[in-house]
C-alpha cells in the first residue's frame, strides 16, 4: 500500500483538484465523505485513497483495487500513480 505525508492539511476537495491536475483527464476521481477518494482508469485500474488529518499534515493511504490478481496489479500500478502524483502536486513531507 502506497502512501505519502502532506506537510499541511490538506481537503478532500483539494486532493480530487489536484489528482485531476496532475494525472489528467482520462483519469475519474470521486470523493466519498470528507476523507475518501476513489480514482479510475478504464474499467479495471482503479484505486482507493484515504486521508487522516493530524493536525498541520495529512496522510494519504492508497489501496489498489479489484479482485485477488486485479488487487495486486492495481498495487503497483495505478496506486503508485496517484500516490505519486499526489507527491508531484500537493509535495510530500521530509522523511523523519
Amino acid at each position: 500500500m502506497p502512501s505519502t505525508t502532506i506537510a499541511r492539511a490538506i481537503t478532500d476537495q483539494q486532493a480530487a483538484d489536484a489528482l485531476r491536475e496532475e494525472l489528467g483527464s482520462g483519469y475519474k476521481i470521486t470523493r466519498h465523505g470528507t476523507d475518501s477518494l476513489t480514482v479510475k482508469h478504464g474499467g479495471l485500474a482503479f484505486a482507493t485513497v484515504r486521508m487522516a488529518r493530524d493536525g498541520d499534515a495529512t496522510t494519504f493511504r492508497v489501496h489498489g483495487g479489484g479482485l485477488i490478481v486485479g488487487r495486486i496489479v492495481n498495487e503497483f500500478g495505478i496506486a503508485r500513480t496517484v500516490t505519486e502524483a499526489l507527491k508531484g502536486s500537493l509535495g510530500s513531507a521530509p522523511a523523519g
